[in-house]
């Protein structure tokens, strides 16, 4: 009895042994891979699904975990901040976030990134410097090239520079620094070059929140409310597909639209030839990419050499929508 009571207890403790040896060996085997929490603006919004294939692009091609995660509206800022902690909560090696709003995303971010989290800001950036690099476009000059862009259509189209008329704006939200900072740089442009006659209506900029029913709306006011109407500007993806779903249900092609990014709305109107358009187009896969190539690196000790990175932007129209630089930017990959 006391011999079959040994033989058992041997079989006992190398079963243990065994167990604990493969669990080990399981852990050891994927403690090099990192974790890089993505938190875009707003999950499946056009935009921010290229943004998501390039940074799972990167996940792919660099040999890390990537999850990413966003709100459903950009006014869902307490949304958002919970995402960060939610990243922290999981142990994410690195956050590469797209902060809804300067001012209240600040805090949050600064307090994981002075706790030692590497925290890549891509799209938009927030008050102070307490983050580790942000990848975006240079904003306010994109919004100087947007005006200087509508100035010469109109010119081009013959519009009287002594007539009166009105360019009305949208915004998807007015905590955002990459939209702010877009129609900062759209008003001192125009304030510089348009005619005098031509008014920015800055006391009537309609906020969206990402709502595209909201966007389409207020295109539709703006069109009943400003029989001077000339020209309309879209400092963000959103806004812009709410004018072009408002101006072309309402066949207005005698209207200059200027938009941002490169949704299948504002394509076919491009295309299309009717009406008088252009976009400010985006390199947000590479935002996407480099955002969580550059997260992996912060994550491994690496360093980076600049605090800001212009991703840089391209004026896409009927012109050149097919050539190799803008088909490289809006159909990455391919």
């Amino acid at each position: 009895m006391k011999k079959l009571l040994s033989m058992m207890l041997a079989l006992v403790m190398v079963f243990s042994l065994t167990a604990c040896g493969s669990t080990d060996k399981s852990k050891d085997s994927s403690e090099g891979e990192k974790t890089v929490y993505v938190i875009v603006k707003v999950l499946g919004n056009q935009y921010w699904s290229v943004v998501q294939a390039g940074a799972e692009k990167a996940g792919k091609d660099l040999g890390c975990k990537v999850v990413i995660v966003g709100t459903a509206a950009e006014s869902d800022i307490e949304g958002q901040v919970r995402y960060i902690q939610d990243a922290i909560s999981a142990k994410a090696d690195a956050i590469v976030v797209a902060p809804l709003d300067r001012t209240a995303l600040k805090n949050p971010i600064s307090e994981q990134f002075t706790s030692g989290t590497p925290i890549v800001l891509i799209d938009s950036s927030v008050e102070g410097e307490d983050y580790s690099t942000a990848l975006m476009t240079d904003n306010v000059e994109a919004g100087r090239m947007a005006a200087k862009e509508m100035i010469a259509r109109l010119k081009a189209k013959g519009v009287a520079e002594d007539k009166e008329g009105s360019i009305a704006i949208q915004a998807g939200s007015t905590g955002s620094m990459a939209i702010n900072d877009r129609l900062k740089g759209f008003n001192e442009y125009w304030g510089e070059n348009a005619p005098a006659a031509w008014k920015v209506l800055n006391d009537d900029i309609k906020i969206n929140d990402g709502d595209i029913s909201k966007a389409v709306a207020f295109c539709q006011d703006f069109l009943t409310t400003y029989p001077d109407l000339i020209g309309v500007f879209g400092p963000n993806n959103g806004s812009t597909v709410g004018f072009v779903t408002g101006i072309t249900e309402a066949k207005r092609s005698d209207l200059t639209m200027v938009g941002f990014d490169f949704s299948k709305e504002i394509e076919q109107m491009i295309r299309g030839g009717e009406y008088d358009v252009a976009s400010i187009v985006q390199r947000q896969y590479m935002m996407g990419y480099d955002g969580v190539k550059t997260a992996l690196e912060l994550a491994n000790g690496g360093k980076v050499e600049n605090k800001i990175v212009d991703t840089g932007v391209l004026i896409v129209d009927h012109t050149n929508v097919d050539s190799e630089d803008v088909q490289g930017v809006i159909n990455p990959g391919k």
